[in-house]
């Protein structure tokens, strides 16, 4: 049986220091890949395909991979997703466009064009589906363009809670720790200690105070399932947290 973590990398949630701990947990028997269109899914056969041409690999990352999990005897797949507050990532989303913009996304063009509240207001007009509950979407329903219902969420958090190694961004620590302890008879050793990469500062940028109360109340809306998840996902960090052994001396190495 050939076991192998896939991080899915949901874009702006803590996604580049999953990869740097997979790196430098599993150093060349680590992967990652990102088809060349922004909009690409990579699926099961594409992923399978990858693995089957370099059997040493043990965990594999991408942004373009999508629940649910692949299934192919002879394998066991544990699944590494980090979920973030909805506007909070929204917002880190505008700044990292801003530092490192890609010509023809739609959100990039916008960003460097707009205040992030304009940004947020066009965003909602012309791309909503971008905006919209983002991670109970992909949680749910793997690419889909349409709104998610209540349905969707129940499928989210019924995800959410079989993830092998669940993250929170704003309790991440935690969510290493337990995540290391529950993947321990499987993967020891995983390399938890890393600085976080790629982090974007809000640099005081409150989408709250930036935006028309009428665009920011629709932004609320449009993310009321992604903070409904957002909200149990802690909870399940948590009680997962609390059932280290030594959970508190490990977190307080972490600083």
């Amino acid at each position: 049986m050939r076991s192998v973590i896939l991080h899915y990398h949901i874009f702006k949630n803590a996604g580049s220091t999953v990869e740097d701990i997979l790196a430098n947990t599993f150093y060349e028997r680590f992967a990652r890949y990102d088809h060349p269109d922004f909009d690409h899914v990579l699926g099961t056969g594409e992923i399978l395909d990858i693995l089957e041409r370099d059997p040493a690999i043990q965990a594999f990352s991408s942004h373009q991979i999508r629940y649910p999990m692949p299934e192919k005897a002879g394998y066991l797949f544990f699944d590494w997703c980090v979920l973030r507050d909805p506007i909070g990532r929204i917002r880190s989303t505008y700044e990292y466009f801003r530092k490192k913009p890609i010509p023809g996304e739609p959100a990039s063009d916008l960003a460097n064009q707009f205040p992030p509240g304009e940004f947020v207001a066009r965003m909602i007009r012309d791309y909503a589906y971008r905006i919209n509950d983002i991670q109970v979407n992909m949680l749910a329903r793997g690419n889909n363009d349409d709104p998610p219902g209540e349905a969707d969420l129940e499928v989210a958090v019924q995800r959410m809670r079989e993830t092998a190694l669940l993250g929170v961004v704003d309790c991440f620590n935690q969510s290493l720790v337990a995540a290391k302890y529950w993947i321990k008879p499987i993967f020891p050793g995983l390399a938890i200690g890393q600085q976080p990469a790629n982090v974007t500062g809000s640099k005081g940028v409150s989408l709250a105070k930036t935006c028309d109360p009428e665009v920011y109340a629709e932004l609320l809306r449009l993310n009321a399932l992604d903070l409904r998840l957002l909200e149990l996902a802690r909870e399940e960090v948590k009680r997962r947290f609390a059932l280290v052994p030594d959970g508190p001396a490990q977190l307080a190495e972490l600083g």
